[in-house]
């Protein structure tokens, strides 16, 4: 008798690994990118490899799945110009020669209101609802800008056939902590630790505060910290994820400080992806561990977050401002709005004295980044009654709760705080004057006058060693990278905040001050900053034009000077034609150093060739009044190479986006200049000009 046959067994498929070669030796888990993060991080890019199908070989039916997204956007893109060109008001042709006017600016300058409308609107695109500040050209200069980075990740993998670096594909900072990364376990996060040696160097260089790069608030206790840091190496396994996190932000500010000041040789071509590996698993602690579970060091870990994303070398306004919004509603949440003399039982002096240091970092946070974003600020609606810390050092401040802390010493005496407190008043003058900007209501010129007296005030209140130096002299301009000076960055900083401050209080008053004296003080306290900008330009080095803020804010004051000589030619008068000489004198030593270090990034060279088109445009003027010759007047500045290597007819309005005729200031888009075949028409939108903070209609915003 035969056996029944045996059914035939079934044939199982191979299972391709996802995870690569070294991460599955290493139990680790594998972002899936080539190469992975974990490779890059322990330089091994060489050792990533994948099971299966190389992952450079794309298909064609893949490749044209990357297509669609830009195809999309060129649509989108198109729509929206659609969109704004017909809901462009018509104006007469000859106000097309006067500055880009909305018609609120205009009855302003024709009734001389002290009320002006400075609020943004809400943009509804499909399923998004946008608020923007005052500025939807913006969004153009936005969709724009995606457009290119999709079409150059599309010609990268048409031509590589291989996944871009993950450089090209990092979150922002808000995107981090809002599902962008997934909480992983705590022996992965642990196995992203440096060897201990590597961090005792690393935290050992973050609190040499005199000698770090980066300024980063003393809101840390170096001997409570260090003391915990000890314990966490005797046993690992019982630190918990908010202060890992701590620590990952910590050795993070400390590996983008290389990146960005210079690399020592171990960690030459390392820094600034240990930088993206650090934030990331920070990102991963917080939310492993619960923002909202108040345990300590949650806020701490957030303001530092905050201070990386600050100083990254990207434009990351809008993210690092919603980043600071769950930084402010965390500190809420955790009490620190409510001074620590009210708490029960008492908290002990060292305690009470970093926890006001604590609020003060991040309500000044609060009013910089909605200064910057040119949007609403939490603490407008927020009573808080947290007293300003003292200026003390950490020595003095008693750990016993029997003991009183002793009186502050004067801003003149410098301690860890005193920047702190002082850039702290400053920011307190920026969130008045981001109150004004996104106020929903006209503001009254009285308001802008207090808010005025307010950054006085701050500004006059910079101890000596704070406060910026002579700005150098315009005959020693352009300087070599050489001979260029390297002042302190608080010296820079906060002079370059306080600046930036009045030209964006008082701009919106050049036009109105032309018809109307009452206006004056507003046009003398905007050109002045605007000039102080420009003059503190000749101190930079090479390295600050890497920074999108610091480029943002040199342009600004570039456009608020051409505004100013296209306002002296359309209402000439005897005072501001005096002055006329050394506003286009300021404008060719700007341009010229632009041109000196156009090499150090990409948007600085675009922005030079734009600053220097519009420059070309203001010597060729037809209409110049007065019998002032722009060619003539700097004949003999120091920015005359400049305007030989430009050529054609100016382009200040296109700078400016006016919103009503879009048409240039000295003539039509058709007579923008060319600049090295740089096409002011195909290429402007994608510069990198802060067109939020030069916008000249009523319904601006600031940044």
């Amino acid at each position: 008798m035969q056996s029944p046959a045996k059914p035939v067994s079934q044939r199982r498929r191979a299972r391709i690994p996802l995870s690569c070669d070294p991460c599955r030796t290493r139990k680790l888990k594998c972002n899936r990118e080539y190469p992975c993060q974990n490779c890059i991080a322990r330089d091994e890019q060489s050792a990533c490899h994948f099971k299966g199908a190389k992952i450079g070989s794309l298909s064609n039916a893949r490749r044209e799945t990357q297509a669609d997204p830009m195809r999309q956007r060129i649509d989108q893109l198109e729509n929206m110009v659609k969109r704004l060109i017909a809901h462009q008001p018509q104006i007469p042709q000859e106000a097309a020669s006067l500055i880009p006017e909305s018609p609120k600016l205009g009855n302003l300058v024709a009734s001389g209101t002290q009320d002006v409308a400075s609020a943004g609107k809400i943009v509804l695109d499909g399923a998004h609802s946008v608020y923007q500040g005052g500025d939807d050209w913006y969004d153009v200069l936005e969709e724009i800008n995606e457009l290119r980075n999709t079409w150059d990740q599309a010609q990268d993998d048409r031509l590589n056939h291989r996944i871009p670096p993950p450089q090209s594909q990092l979150a922002d900072g808000s995107s981090l902590l809002f599902g962008q990364v997934k909480p992983i376990d705590r022996i992965e996060i642990l196995a992203t630790l440096p060897p201990q040696r590597e961090i005792n160097h690393l935290v050992a260089i973050f609190f040499d505060r005199p000698n770090f790069p980066i300024a980063v608030p003393p809101i840390i206790h170096e001997p409570t910290f260090m003391r915990e840091y000890h314990e966490h190496c005797k046993n690992p396994s019982q630190a918990n994820f908010i202060w890992l996190g701590l620590l990952f932000s910590i050795l993070g500010i400390v590996m983008l400080a290389y990146h960005q000041h210079g690399e020592p040789p171990e960690y030459e071509g390392l820094s600034e992806s240990l930088f993206q590996l650090y934030r990331i698993r920070t990102a991963q602690c917080l939310l492993s561990g619960d923002i909202a579970k108040c345990l300590p060091y949650t806020v701490e870990t957030l303001r530092f977050n905050a201070t990386a994303e600050l100083n990254r070398k990207d434009d990351n306004r809008r993210g690092l401002w919603i980043m600071t919004g769950v930084l402010v509603r965390t500190a809420i949440n955790m009490g620190y709005h409510r001074d620590p003399a009210h708490s029960s039982p008492l908290i002990p002096p060292l305690q009470a004295e970093y926890r006001r240091r604590i609020w003060l970092a991040v309500i000044s946070m609060d009013n910089m980044t909605s200064f910057g974003a040119g949007l609403p600020r939490m603490l407008s609606a927020i009573c808080s009654d947290t007293r300003e810390p003292r200026n003390l050092h950490d020595w003095e401040l008693p750990a016993n709760a029997a003991m009183d802390l002793p009186p502050t010493r004067p801003l003149t005496e410098s301690t860890p705080v005193t920047y702190l407190i002082v850039k702290g008043r400053l920011c307190h003058a920026l969130g008045r004057v981001a109150d004004l900007t996104c106020n929903p209501t006209p503001s009254n010129y009285a308001d802008v006058l207090a808010t005025d007296r307010i950054l006085s005030e701050a500004y006059d209140s910079f101890p000596p060693h704070m406060q910026p130096p002579p700005a150098r002299a315009a005959a020693a301009a352009p300087p070599q990278p050489q001979e260029q000076l390297r002042l302190s960055y608080a010296q820079i900083g906060l002079g370059a905040i306080y600046h930036r401050a009045m030209c964006t209080l008082h701009r919106r008053f050049l036009v109105p001050a032309k018809t109307n004296p009452h206006y004056r003080l507003s046009r003398d306290r905007c050109l002045a900053s605007a000039r102080a900008l420009l003059a503190a330009q000749r101190d930079l080095s090479e390295q600050w034009y890497r920074f999108a803020h610091t480029r943002q804010t040199l342009t600004f004051a570039a456009m608020v000077v051409f505004l100013e000589l296209e306002l002296i030619r359309n209402f000439p008068g005897a005072e501001e034609a005096v002055e006329q000489p050394d506003l286009l004198q300021d404008l060719e030593t700007s341009v010229a150093l632009w041109e000196v270090n156009q090499n150090s990034c990409d948007e600085a060279g675009r922005q030079w060739q734009v600053l220097a088109g519009m420059l070309e445009g203001v010597r060729n003027c037809p209409g110049a009044q007065g019998g002032v010759s722009v060619g003539d007047s700097v004949g003999d500045s120091a920015g005359d190479s400049v305007g030989d290597s430009v050529g054609g007819g100016g382009g200040v309005e296109a700078a400016s986006a006016d919103h009503a005729s879009g048409l240039g200031l000295w003539g039509p888009p058709s007579q923008m200049p060319v600049v090295d075949n740089f096409t002011f028409e195909k290429e402007l939108a994608t510069v990198e000009i802060d067109w939020v903070c030069f916008s000249v209609t009523s319904g601006e915003a600031i940044c």
